[in-house]
């Protein structure tokens, strides 16, 4: 029942029709990505912009934050139609989670009011007269921090827009998937319309509403600190060392922000950040200087790719070289499963765990298949890429891969929960 229910809610989603059905499930899967941890620190962000923009009308800023938010996504299906899903790529680079993380970072100083920006809270003495469009393009700002959250919704949507994307562009199923992609980014918005309108009416003084705030700083900090994470395992270091970066920079902005005597809390915190900022870049400099060099020496570890033939996770082998996998395949008879994996991947992780905890599942992948891991940086994942059947790696992670040994699709799909399905397809075979 469940698994019939899944599929029809998925079918709504990606078809070519615009039912009401589709708009419900559309809606719906907005609000729920909605209520995703990541996209928390994002609603003390939006209470803290909206606060001094009451107007005669209780709804006027909040609603038009709201558009804003949702048009973002609109602005998703567009670029991700024009760029048959490239700018979905740019989401992933290691730099575009750096810039996540510092730009959280600078909203968590602001939420604790270490910083002042007048963009955001407007003339707190005439907030009657705070631009509409500020307000709106605010929204925008909150919609693309969002995006990241909610990919494995987002993707059901798009994947039918790239698969129009084999042979050229065509304009119809481009804005026919941005108004679904506006639809979602309604859903998703509804929490911050409600936060907008009805926040208002919290009490705004007292010694415990500073606590709040601290708080809510910290799980912003957090947030920021998960996008620094992801950033450095991209780039091959070891998770670890992001938080010890973190740490210090921390602490030397205390330090820096300490050393200033006189003026405002905020006016020493934006001077303190500039100096940081200042320093950081000429590390970085220095270290893709330094980086650069060690790739030029002869024999360098840093120009050596990793070539392990597989990789054992708990009793699973998975095999990392394609000759192997299908030469195996047709020695065996057993049909390929890979799994299209990266390290910034919160659900391929978790579907890794999956497949050692759960029995049914480990037992079918041990003697059943022959397990192909393939990484997003690997050379093969490019030609899978691009491969017009699937389109779903033009979206994201995860995607998964069932093959016979002439290299023939049995199976696709980007839902790491889908244990019936994966199952089944490799015992038919």
């Amino acid at each position: 029942m469940v698994s019939e229910i899944q599929t029809f809610i998925e079918s709504q989603l990606s078809s070519g029709s615009f039912s009401v059905y589709s708009i419900f499930f559309l809606a719906l899967g907005g609000l729920l990505a909605g209520l995703l941890p990541c996209v928390y620190p994002l609603y003390p962000i939006t209470a803290g912009i909206l606060k001094s923009r009451v107007t005669n009308h209780k709804w006027s800023h909040p609603f038009v934050y709201y558009l804003g938010l949702a048009s973002m996504y609109a602005v998703f299906g567009l670029v991700a139609g024009l760029s048959g899903g490239a700018f979905n790529s740019f989401l992933r680079y290691p730099e575009t989670q750096v810039i996540l993380a510092i730009l959280l970072f600078v909203l968590g100083l602001s939420v604790a009011e270490f910083l002042y920006f007048p963009f955001f809270v407007g003339d707190l003495r005439n907030s009657a007269n705070v631009s509409y469009a500020n307000t709106f393009f605010l929204g925008v700002g909150a919609g693309l921090l969002s995006s990241p959250c909610v990919g494995p919704v987002v993707v059901s949507i798009l994947v039918q827009l790239i698969a129009y994307q084999t042979e050229g562009i065509h304009l119809f199923p481009i804005l026919f998937t941005s108004i679904k992609m506006f639809v979602f980014g309604l859903g998703l918005g509804i929490p911050f319309l409600l936060i907008g309108v009805f926040g208002f009416a919290l009490p705004k003084s007292g010694k415990w509403m500073k606590a709040v705030q601290w708080i809510l700083a910290l799980m912003i900090f957090y947030f920021a600190f998960t996008y620094l994470e992801k950033a450095f395992v991209l780039w091959g270091f070891d998770s670890a060392l992001s938080l010890k970066v973190f740490f210090i920079w921390i602490l030397a902005l205390v330090f820096l922000y300490l050393q200033k005597k006189e003026g405002l809390s905020h006016e020493k915190m934006k001077l303190a950040l500039l100096q940081m900022g200042a320093f950081t870049s000429l590390i970085v400099l220095v270290l893709l200087l330094q980086s650069a060099l060690w790739k030029l020496e002869p024999g360098s570890s840093h120009s050596k790719i990793n070539s392990a033939p597989t990789e054992i996770h708990g009793n699973l082998e998975w095999y990392r070289s394609e000759a192997d996998v299908y030469r195996i395949a047709k020695e065996t008879g057993k049909p390929i499963f890979i799994d299209f994996y990266a390290d910034w991947c919160t659900n391929c992780k978790e579907f890794q765990k999956l497949t050692l905890s759960k029995k049914e599942w480990n037992e079918t992948f041990k003697n059943r298949a022959i397990l192909w891991k393939v990484y997003d940086t690997d050379p093969i994942f490019e030609e899978f890429a691009n491969n017009p059947n699937y389109p779903e790696l033009k979206i994201g992670l995860p995607f998964f891969l069932i093959l016979d040994a002439d290299g023939k699709m049995i199976y696709k799909s980007n839902d790491y929960l889908d244990t019936k399905g994966m199952i089944n397809a490799i015992l038919k075979f």
